[in-house]
């Protein structure tokens, strides 16, 4: 059976760690955070509070398909919390060995602003919306060659693993026919 790693994507704000947590809890798959993976460099520019441009990612996003395919051969399948806003990053992770699965947690940035409100207590302060104004302007909506499914943010965990795990099983299979015929 071939590894598959489901990669969770969206803005910071929209769920992507809990639907994790979920999704590690219901399969036994490996987990990592984006944070985890972080490059030096990346998160050097991420304390001098700088934006980290989709050039700036660059290695972080090699260095998650080099864990993915670290994984794979280890014959582990994934669920990794990533950004992957843009298509850029994701084509990178699909160079990863295995099937790699999108799941984009989506939701606008009033649901995603209430998220955060209910989450730390307080409303995002104006630097945290710039960064989230900044996540969308960069955010590129999933493709059609790109096996995945949006799923709405203001949902609970245990909903979007269930819409997550039903579209994984749907895409696969899809994946698996299209290998065979190659």
């Amino acid at each position: 059976m071939v590894p598959v790693h489901i990669v969770l994507m969206g803005v910071s704000g929209s769920g992507k760690s809990q639907l994790a947590a979920e999704l590690q809890s219901r399969t036994g798959f490996t987990g990592a955070t984006a944070e985890e993976l972080q490059p030096a460099e990346v998160r050097a520019k991420m304390a001098g509070g700088g934006f980290v441009s989709p050039d700036d990612r660059l290695p972080w996003a090699y260095a998650i398909r080099d864990w993915l395919t670290d994984q794979a051969r280890q014959g582990h399948s994934t669920v990794v919390v990533s950004l992957g806003l843009g298509r850029r990053a994701r084509d990178i992770f699909r160079q990863a060995e295995g099937f790699v699965f999108f799941v984009h947690v989506h939701g606008t940035e009033d649901v995603i602003v209430e998220r955060i409100r209910q989450r730390e207590g307080v409303a995002p302060d104006d630097a945290m919306r710039e960064v989230l104004r900044q996540q969308y302007a960069e955010l590129e909506r999933l493709r059609a060659d790109e096996p995945g499914v949006r799923l709405d943010a203001s949902r609970p965990p245990e909903v979007l693993a269930d819409a997550a795990l039903a579209s994984l099983t749907v895409a696969e299979r899809a994946w698996e026919v299209d290998s065979e015929s190659v």
